[in-house]
């Protein structure tokens, strides 16, 4: 006989599946509109509902607010795309933590990627692009959108140089780099005088969200 607590439990499990899968697609569709230029679609999977809803990138500052990350958004991807400038970012080693209330979850994926940036009277310089996504997600309105992205640079150089030589695009100040920015909260990509953190943090199983987890992601733990 199954119980009715049994019942319970695999309706949970079902639910947690299905709030998996639709994450995933969710974040894939947001990077790919990311690669492609593509600002409202970015937007769009940004829960702009929330007044708290926010965007922080490397060093250029934390948006908050649906305003600032809209500008934010509108600020890191720039104009419309011109022959030979490429940005092309990829998820791998997804770990996501579903709420057991199944309302909000927990993510983050590495990310390794490449760019080409114009140069005037020059070929595109190639870039290495790599680092971690963390992102907090809600269920609203029966979908799941991104309430808190976090992107944490781990190396930006140049192609040929490599990131041991080349560390210059990583050394700028911890200021906010447009007016509706705060600055960072983390910014400490890979050098090769330092030691790394484990950070961001792997996210762990919880029951709900809380206001004193929200930057769970800044535990210095990749493991647990």
């Amino acid at each position: 006989m199954i119980t009715e607590e049994r019942k319970k439990q695999l309706l949970l499990k079902i639910n947690k599946l299905d709030a998996y899968t639709e994450i995933q697609n969710t974040m894939g569709r947001m990077i790919a509109a990311v690669n492609f230029r593509r600002k409202d679609d970015v937007y769009r999977y940004f829960a702009s509902e929330l007044e708290d809803v926010s965007l922080e990138y490397a060093d250029e500052g934390v948006f908050t607010g649906p305003e600032a990350v809209r500008a934010g958004i509108a600020h890191l991807l720039g104009e419309e795309i011109k022959p030979g400038e490429m940005i092309d970012l990829q998820l791998t080693t997804p770990v996501i933590e579903v709420a057991g209330d199944c309302m909000s979850a927990r993510a983050v994926w590495w990310s390794p990627g490449a760019a080409s940036v114009l140069r005037e009277g020059q070929d595109p310089q190639a870039l290495w692009v790599w680092g971690d996504f963390a992102v907090d997600f809600v269920y609203i309105h029966e979908e799941w959108k991104i309430r808190h992205l976090h992107y944490f640079t781990l190396i930006k150089c140049d192609y040929h140089k490599g990131w041991v030589e080349d560390t210059s695009l990583i050394n700028r100040p911890n200021t906010a780099m447009h007016p509706l920015a705060q600055p960072s909260t983390w910014h400490h990509p890979y050098h090769p005088k330092a030691v790394r953190f484990g950070i961001p943090a792997a996210p762990y199983p919880y029951d709900t969200d809380r206001e004193e987890d929200r930057y769970w992601m800044l535990r210095n733990d990749k493991t647990r």
